[in-house]
């Protein structure tokens, strides 16, 4: 998948801003039709409205994010395109993109190591044990 897949046509400003209206324009519909309430004066009824919106659009990102990583994009291109670093993207979608086997160096001459063993007991120096 391309670096930047999605080839913005206009500025991130003016996108923002068009996403404002478009949220401001379908919140005073969807508060005056499901609770024939004046949307201009009604914060309640917008709020209840704005909270499905906000949990909607949590699970589209989430699934959106799955499609993008399964057609091939990394948590650099996911992250780009929610505006977030790599790293943000790798800890709110984990294990969304799986590690390729040929990205993982293998090293033939270390022996396996066993994660299963406590690490040894150090015990300090006698130049360092002040118990004495």
């Amino acid at each position: 998948m391309p670096a930047n897949p999605t080839r913005q046509r206009i500025p991130e400003d003016e996108l923002a801003m068009l996403c404002t209206t478009a949220v401001t324009d379908l919140v005073a519909r969807l508060t005056g039709r499901l609770f024939d309430t004046d949307p201009a004066t009604d914060h309640l009824a917008r709020l209840q409205v704005l909270t499905h919106l906000q949990r909607t659009l949590a699970q589209q990102c989430e699934q959106t994010a799955l499609h993008a990583a399964r057609a091939g994009a990394g948590y650099p291109q996911l992250g780009l395109a929610a505006g977030i670093t790599r790293q943000g993207a790798r800890r709110r979608w984990p294990g969304l993109v799986p590690v390729r086997n040929d990205q993982v160096p293998v090293r033939s001459d270390l022996a396996p190591v066993r994660n299963d063993l406590a690490p040894p007991a150090v015990r300090p120096s006698s130049s360092t044990d002040r118990s004495r």
